[in-house]
């Protein structure tokens, strides 16, 4: 099994393949893992994410390209160009498959080329090769474009990860896209690559795959897929997409984010919803490679102002934050916006809530007419709002303001503007859900390493409030059973966090961790030793497995301490402790919901415990002995 990674200078355009030491590979296993530990090591405190020798790394799992169960993933990695501190984000489709496909797992990129160019990479007898091809005459195409031009330069079987005009452009949360709608969308990887006049990689498919165990390894898939099919939370993903999700937390629970968390309740829902989109918009679904679930749902408007719009999605994410986050109640309005992001290549999550900020901003007349450049803001208005990301993306008017991101724009606009953002560490709310409610979620967002972000320990079986034993049994401690309660919750966000980094480390789909059991469930850390042994021939106990995702996240909040995050840095945003702003239509005890300090600060100290860090700075100890010289 080959772990090669490939360094890359688009500065002299020279590139060098290289062996990964083993002793990463058992510490950090891969994707994720490698990438961060790489990242910790190959930058310093301080440098400017957009200067030519900051990385932009690119990382396949130990698992993708294999044919398991959904191992197509890949990250990607940097120093983030939005929050100014640690940068990744994950992508599904085809990409990481072929480009495993061609020799490498890992490619290492620094410089910047003096034109934009593409890479291409392609196995060529025993080992593999790296082109660097001009790109002027697509700079300036959409994602769309630029995957159809450079497939009729390069022949079928390339697989592409390309920018948009929002990345060539430098908006800070530019993201990467590969096909219709798979995103590296978080943290501005986009406006990464955008910097080094990077407009694609391309990787020639060289087909399957194999693990060194095959049979066994395939045996183990099929027991795993025939209990993902059997899972009633998988079906529902297989039949909506993540888009049930927002029967689940807009409509049955009523804690999703509206008016910029101004209220969990949009005052008219509209035909707003995954029933709506199968009935009306969805023409097929297909999963990435690999998967036997099938969440990507193609759709196509056929009528209206907007006929002829197709595409894939949309993701719970964009149903939330180009919906209810907007005040906007249109499936068909969603689903064109959909269809605007991924073309100019936007992080959805950034982008709904600085525009939702700024929104909130003018009706406060916090800003006006002259801060706007004359557009006037509204809720529920999907035109203006897709006016924005076309200004967003090229960086005209009230858009080249927005365009910096929530950190540099709060900046121009004062001290009164950043109480209206919701974002933790510089970065807006990955999730479109009120923080109050789950106690765990609160505190997994609030600490994520890479800014407000769920899915680095997103914790749904809150929502289900098993027996504490049973909790106990996984979790190695007691936890309260109530999501409305605080008890033990520190001890969950950790567990997920180490749980969900060994998703992203073998190159699976965390959306089968959020719709499963572990063991003796569907995954679990001796599920996932099996598969590593059988994949590579690498022995690692159960125990040696989650131990890597525990040391995963310690790396990188070795990165983001050194960056000058502490403790402080920990806390949710101001707006959750206190009740919501917007009560109409609320029960009782939606209207009194709101995080309580102290209890929070309870929940911190016992996750910080959990991770041996200390407890009133947040900070890791001196770096371990199992980091020292591996790298």
């Amino acid at each position: 099994m080959d772990h090669k990674i490939v360094y890359i200078d688009l500065s002299s355009g020279s590139y060098e393949t290289r062996d990964l030491p083993d002793a990463l590979i058992s510490k950090f296993i891969g994707g994720r893992g490698i990438n961060s530990a790489l990242l910790l090591e190959n930058t310093r405190a301080g440098l400017d994410p957009l200067s030519p020798e900051s990385p932009l790394i690119f990382g396949a799992g130990l698992l993708t390209g294999m044919p398991g169960p959904s191992a197509a993933r890949l990250t990607v990695t940097g120093k983030s160009p939005e929050s100014g501190l640690f940068g990744d984000a994950n992508i599904g489709g085809d990409f990481g498959c072929a480009l495993v496909s061609t020799g490498i797992r890992h490619i290492f990129i620094t410089g910047r080329a003096d034109k934009p160019v593409y890479l291409l990479i392609k196995k060529s007898g025993d080992g593999t090769v790296v082109e660097m091809n001009d790109a002027s005459g697509i700079w300036g195409l959409d994602t769309f474009e630029t995957q159809r031009a450079i497939g009729e330069q390069c022949g079928e079987g390339v697989q592409i990860a390309c920018i948009g005009p929002a990345g060539e452009n430098l908006v800070r949360f530019a993201c990467i896209i590969h096909g219709r709608k798979n995103a590296a969308g978080r943290t501005g990887m986009g406006c990464l690559m955008g910097s080094k006049n990077l407009k694609a990689v391309v990787a020639v498919d060289g087909g399957k795959t194999y693990p060194d165990d095959a049979g066994n390894f395939a045996a183990l898939t099929r027991e795993i897929n025939r209990k993902l099919k059997a899972e009633f939370l998988t079906q529902d993903l297989s039949r909506y997409g993540t888009g049930h999700l927002y029967n689940v937390i807009n409509t049955n629970i009523e804690m999703g984010r509206a008016y910029n968390g101004l209220s969990t309740k949009m005052k008219d829902p509209g035909d707003l919803s995954p029933e709506t989109l199968e009935t009306r918009y969805y023409s097929g679904r297909r999963g990435c490679r690999n998967c036997a679930v099938s969440c990507r749902h193609s759709y196509r408007i056929d009528k209206g102002k907007h006929a002829g719009v197709s595409g894939e999605g949309p993701e719970y994410g964009i149903m939330g934050h180009m919906g209810p986050v907007l005040g906007i109640n249109s499936a068909e309005a969603v689903l064109m916006l959909n269809d605007r992001l991924n073309r100019l290549g936007i992080d959805a999550s950034s982008a709904g809530n600085i525009i939702a900020w700024a929104i909130e901003l003018y009706k406060e007349g916090i800003i006006g007419d002259a801060e706007t450049w004359g557009t006037r803001l509204d809720w529920n208005d999907p035109e203006t709002v897709a006016g924005l990301l076309e200004d967003i993306a090229f960086r005209r008017g009230l858009g080249d303001l927005l365009a910096d991101g929530a950190k540099d724009a709060s900046a121009r606009l004062g001290e009164a503007s950043k109480s209206r953002l919701i974002w933790v560490k510089n970065l807006p709310q990955s999730d479109p859900v009120d923080l109050r409610f789950i106690k765990a979620f609160a505190l997994g967002v609030s600490t994520a390493t890479r800014g407000a972000d769920h899915l680095r320990s997103r914790c749904p079986w809150e929502a289900f409030e098993f027996d504490k034993n049973f909790l106990e049994g996984i979790y190695g401690g007691p936890v309260e059973s109530d999501p409305l309660k605080y008890g033990g919750k520190g001890r969950v966000v950790w567990w997920w966090e180490c749980y969900l980094a060994l998703f992203d480390a073998l190159g699976l789909c965390k959306l089968l961790a959020f719709h499963t059991l572990p063991e003796p469930g569907v995954f679990g850390s001796g599920v996932f030793s099996d598969l590593i042994k059988m994949a590579s021939g690498i022995r690692m106990t159960p125990e040696e497995v989650f131990e890597a995702g525990n040391a995963i996240t310690d790396v990188e909040r070795r990165f983001i301490c050194r960056e000058g995050v502490g403790r402080k840095d920990d806390y949710p945003p101001a707006r959750y402790f206190e009740p919501l702003a917007w009560q109409d239509g609320l029960d009782e005890e939606s209207r009194n919901m709101k995080l309580d300090r102290a209890s929070y600060d309870g929940m911190l100290d016992e996750y910080y415990a959990c991770h041996g860090w200390d407890i009133e700075t947040g900070r890791p100890g001196e770096t371990p002995v199992w980091l020292r010289g591996i790298l």
